[in-house]
């Protein structure tokens, strides 16, 4: 008698509850996150260093923002994390609102640093496309190495958008503890200690816009 239920993407034919799929779910999600947050916090790194501005700000956004929704994830629902991406029922891409979340579940106060730097990652998000920016203006500063004052919008003739890198990293680092996360499991996927990463990097920026490798 043939099983319809054994097939190639289920050769061993056992048949999971609702429940437990959605624990699957829910379990992959909290893994995705964190590595979606760390890969976004990686290349945001880099896109600083190399000055892609403001590029560089909307990655490291994203970022924080996933590794936020990782680290609810871990105790919310199902239902919960499907309604993360929806900005009337859940988060959308506001960081602001997953951070005073986040902050709620905590058994102590978090350095009041975060908050400025977690508020002047959510301004980029208006000039996540270049429609604001032309029209209006803007003074865009992110200093990747010297710890500088977040400075507040209306202290500039015009908008100012703000970054220092050194307490963006202390904030992922924070994150990434509190998404119980094991290090060995994850860091290994971003850690480069070889250098490959940059040295492949050379290697394939000659052949940018198509062109053939010299």
């Amino acid at each position: 008698m043939n099983d319809d239920s054994v097939n190639a993407r289920n050769p061993t034919g056992i048949r999971l509850t609702q429940e437990q799929m959605d624990e699957s779910f829910r379990q992959s999600y909290w893994a995705f996150a964190i590595r979606y947050g760390l890969q976004y916090y990686v290349a945001g790194r880099f896109a600083t260093a190399n000055r892609f501005t403001p590029i560089c700000a909307n990655l490291l956004h994203h970022a924080v923002e996933l590794l936020l929704k990782a680290c609810l994830s871990y105790d919310d629902s199902l239902e919960t994390i499907e309604k993360y991406g929806h900005s009337k029922e859940g988060y959308g891409h506001n960081i602001l609102l997953l951070w005073d979340a986040f902050k709620k579940r905590q058994p102590a106060p978090g350095p009041v640093e975060f908050d400025a730097i977690v508020a002047a990652l959510h301004d980029f998000e208006e000039i996540r496309y270049p429609e604001k920016l032309i029209r209006n203006g803007a003074i865009i500063r992110i200093n990747p190495l010297v710890e500088e004052p977040i400075r507040a919008n209306g202290q500039e003739p015009e908008r100012s958008y703000n970054l220092t890198l050194p307490p963006i990293d202390r904030l992922v680092g924070l994150l990434f503890k509190a998404s119980n996360a094991n290090p060995e499991a994850f860091l290994h996927e971003i850690t480069d200690e070889q250098g490959t990463g940059s040295t492949y990097y050379q290697m394939i920026k000659a052949t940018l816009f198509g062109r053939a490798p010299a």
